[in-house]
């Protein structure tokens, strides 16, 4: 038995009450059990005493002299018994009677507590390790203090590696060299920008791969100093689904174009721009001639690659940063903003015949197209968008009614 330092206890009784009190003590490393008294060779605490190396005895005076000056409890009926124990150690250091029942009522509560403490410490971590958001505390200078294995699955590391690291180990640039600048910032004028508040930002891999990151990061402060506690999810899946209802709603589905809804949506952006730049807006309307004949001769399947083809064409017709849509059937807008004159967009629908006349082969049949086409501008033509989409939809039908596979100017 390994030699213990606290106050000295000889405890009279090993009946339940001095059995029970003999395993309080036991844990408690303020006191030391020096010895157990009873005059039952068969009392349950002496087995105990015997089990964890205390001297036992059943003679209480040859058990005070071994002892020495120590702390005496009586857990019997026999207060005759506190009193030869005061005449060896003094009547202040016996604890008898009601005395010594409170001294153990009162550890004994002490000791479920600490349990049900431990016992909750052990459910709150339970939940921590299997929650599905990651939970990553720092301390003051950004050092990852704990990290649950949900945080080390969505960063990819091994359980612990994370622990001791910096936390911009897990922020792509221009966050990580920031980060260190924002802490200062914080400790130095409490601005609470970030602190409270659900936000999206791109979280970094162990590998190096970006993505997108939830993030709400809560501050908590014990041994007087600040720690923050950072609640993170992987939301990739959530952004591939409004991306893909994004695609829905404003693209359509076989040419991958812009839909009519995403059409007005940039129409309107660039006659604002064009209004704030003082250049022009081009609208071109154009209607596939031939397409008809191809569909019902070779079938909607060839229809459908024929589209496709066209919608590459346009694409390839126009700028980056010009739009074209498809508005349904077989009829395309192109919107070219920031003209400084209307040659420009005479020139590209020129250039956007020339492209569809070319021969097009489908599935090893060969097919021929030409496309008519109106061309309205904003604001020599209209000074809003829905006259504008009406005098480029005319000059498309005087190009239909002109002999086809042309551009019309409105006039």
């Amino acid at each position: 038995m390994e030699p213990q330092h606290g106050q000295p206890v000889l405890i009279l009784g090993a009946g339940p009450g001095g059995t029970t009190l003999l395993d309080l003590f036991s844990e408690e490393v303020l006191i030391n059990v020096i010895g157990v008294v009873d005059s039952d060779p068969n009392a349950p605490g002496l087995r105990l005493a015997k089990e964890r190396d205390i001297p036992v005895f059943h003679d209480i005076e040859k058990a005070l002299e071994k002892s020495g000056s120590c702390m005496v409890f009586n857990l019997t009926k026999d207060e005759g018994l506190s009193e030869v124990a005061a005449r060896w150690v003094g009547a202040s250091s016996v604890l008898g009677g009601p005395e010594a029942k409170l001294i153990w009522q009162i550890i004994s509560r002490l000791q479920t507590m600490q349990e049900e403490l431990w016992e909750n410490q052990i459910r709150m971590q339970a939940v921590i390790n299997n929650v599905r958001e990651g939970i990553i505390s720092i301390d003051p200078k950004g050092t990852i203090e704990n990290a649950n294995p949900a945080s080390e699955m969505v960063f990819g590391y091994e359980p612990g590696e994370l622990i001791g690291q910096n936390v911009k180990v897990l922020m792509p640039e221009p966050d990580r060299s920031m980060h260190d600048t924002y802490l200062r910032s914080y400790h130095r004028t409490g601005k609470k920008n970030v602190i409270g508040k659900y936000r999206e930002v791109i979280g970094l891999a162990k590998n190096g791969q970006r993505f997108p990151l939830e993030i709400n990061v809560a501050e908590m402060e014990f041994d007087e100093r600040k720690h923050f506690v950072g609640l993170v999810r992987d939301i990739t899946e959530r952004k591939q689904a409004e991306e893909k209802m994004t695609q829905l709603a404003l693209y359509d589905q076989l040419t991958g174009l812009p839909n009519r809804t995403l059409f007005h949506e940039r129409l309107e952006f660039a006659r604002a721009q064009a209004d704030r730049t003082k250049s022009l807006v081009a609208l071109l309307f154009i209607d596939l001639d031939g397409f008809k004949a191809v569909n019902d001769s070779l079938g909607h399947n060839i229809g459908d690659l024929l589209l496709k083809e066209v919608s590459q064409r346009l694409k390839n017709s126009v700028r980056e940063s010009d739009t074209t849509a498809r508005m349904g059937g077989d009829e395309f807008t192109v919107i070219l903003t920031n003209l400084q004159e209307t040659g420009v967009a005479s020139q590209i629908a020129e250039k956007i015949i020339t492209s569809l006349n070319k021969p097009i082969t489908l599935d090893g049949n060969s097919c021929s197209i030409g496309a008519s086409i109106g061309l309205a501008i904003y604001p020599d033509h209209a000074e809003d968008l829905e006259s504008l989409i009406k005098k480029a939809d005319a000059a498309m039908y005087q190009a239909k009614e002109g002999g086809k596979n042309a551009c019309v100017i409105f006039s």
